[in-house]
């Protein structure tokens, strides 16, 4: 076996070269004058074929995985809108008539923007059920108005 005189690790004597740090020729020096020469690598990493890497650290510089753990962050719990609150808001859009399906139309573009899931969700649902309540009272509305201008045209008219 022999050493590298850059980076001082050991090498096969067969191998053209050092693979870590592509040093060609290989010195027969002991470990320790190779160790004095080179310089100290602290992290390296190689690359398969597949172009995966692997980093590899020196034990002073490596973090246990209690220590990464520790250091990771902590997942934030997701924002929701309540249920009880998403209730409420549909009820009041659907008993309101007309203004209420407006409010819920605008609520629903302003959630839509969110960049919460569940509030661009929910959004979507309160746009979805205030255009089709707006589409019903408006449809209910044009109904009574026609039913009330025949129903007096047929008082007016009719001879008694």
């Amino acid at each position: 076996m022999s050493y590298c005189p850059k980076c001082g690790r050991q090498i096969l004597d067969e191998s053209l070269g050092c693979p870590i740090c592509n040093v060609k020729e290989n010195t027969s020096t002991p470990k320790a004058d190779a160790a004095k020469e080179a310089e100290v690598i602290k992290e390296f990493t190689v690359e398969d074929q597949n172009g995966t890497s692997q980093r590899f650290q020196a034990e002073s510089e490596a973090t246990s995985r209690d220590d990464y753990q520790a250091s990771a962050p902590k997942p934030v719990p997701e924002q929701t809108v309540p249920t009880i609150l998403k209730v409420i808001i549909i009820i009041a859009i659907v008993v309101a008539g007309g203004v209420g399906q407006v409010a819920g139309i605008i609520a629903g573009v302003v959630l839509l923007k969110s960049p919460i899931e569940d509030y661009r969700r929910f959004g979507k649902t309160l746009l979805t059920i205030s255009c089709i309540m707006l589409g019903v009272w408006f449809l209910c509305c044009v109904i009574g108005s026609v039913f009330g201008i025949v129903g007096n045209a047929m008082y007016y008219y009719t001879p008694f």
